[in-house]
């Protein structure tokens, strides 16, 4: 049975991975398909140190050929029931890629709300997750998402798209699951993009400990530096950077700055320490001789 969309929300903007242990990256290669821009991706994840969980409660996958990303964040709120989360969130992700490749198979194109619905369906773990899948198609981004996982679109170094969170309260995600939310709830994006742009999707673990201007300045960085661009590279420093914030209870972070507003803790500071995915993807343009294959 297809679900109903409750919320949807079209905006348009005008105007190798590096990996550390334990890292779910799922590549499908040989599904390219004709576009006149192309998404070149790299990811980087850094879980939190739990001898119970060794794989953390992230998930993510890169299908290069397919220019489709995702991310998952497992409920950590689980674990107090004895559930790693984390388990739902990798077979949520696991789902979603079976799904667009049964998509690209049948259709040749993929579609972020229907990969998500399928997998939801398909996920049988105890857990909840957040989730955002992300697909480039010519010159727009289509994606679907869930709770405080997201993207933004940097364009010239500057943020000119983010996705809204998505919280019942503060710290507390809209989630799939079992015995959470359906996808439904799920939010449909459909955003502009030009070559030259920056896509950096990501869980909490990075949105909780790095200010808009820390990560336009570290893009910003990245652009200024010689030599090939490598979005893996890109994403672990993001990434180490979030780290080096979340265990640091000194300073101001956006989970302290929403810590305080909420009234959970009116003097709160320091970063959140969590489980950190970073992927980021460059909007480029096709080389010649695949544009004129193209043509």
């Amino acid at each position: 049975m297809a679900v109903t969309r409750t919320t949807k929300r079209v905006i348009r903007e005008y105007g190798n991975p590096i990996t550390m242990n334990y890292v779910q990256t799922l590549l499908l290669m040989g599904l390219a398909r004709p576009s006149s821009t192309k998404m070149v991706a790299g990811a980087f994840y850094i879980p939190k140190h739990n001898p119970s969980m060794p794989l953390g409660q992230d998930s993510h996958f890169i299908l290069p050929g397919a220019h489709t990303v995702g991310v998952a964040d497992g409920v950590g709120g689980w674990s107090k029931r004895g559930i790693d989360a984390g388990i739902y969130a990798r077979e949520l992700m696991r789902n979603a890629v079976l799904a667009i490749r049964r998509q690209l198979q049948s259709e040749g194109s993929v579609d972020p709300t229907a990969a998500l619905d399928e997998a939801y369906v398909d996920t049988d773990e105890p857990g909840s997750s957040t989730a955002c899948i992300l697909t480039l198609v010519d010159d727009v981004v289509r994606a679907v998402n869930v709770g405080d996982s997201g993207f933004v679109i940097l364009r010239g170094g500057r943020v000119c798209y983010r996705t809204p969170v998505q919280q019942t309260r503060f710290n507390c995600p809209v989630q799939l699951g079992r015995d959470s939310d359906d996808s439904s709830v799920a939010e449909e994006i459909e955003v502009a993009v030009e070559p030259g742009d920056v896509v950096v999707m990501a869980t909490d673990g990075l949105f909780d400990n790095v200010h808009q201007e820390e990560l336009e300045r570290l893009v910003q960085e990245d652009a200024a530096g010689g030599g090939i661009k490598n979005p893996g590279n890109l994403a672990a420093k993001i990434a180490r950077y979030a780290l080096r914030n979340a265990i640091n209870g000194e300073i101001e972070t956006p989970f302290s700055v929403e810590s305080r507003k909420a009234g959970v803790d009116p003097e709160a500071v320091g970063g959140k320490y969590d489980d950190i995915t970073v992927i980021v993807a460059y909007i480029m343009r096709p080389s010649k001789k695949r544009r004129r294959m193209n043509q």
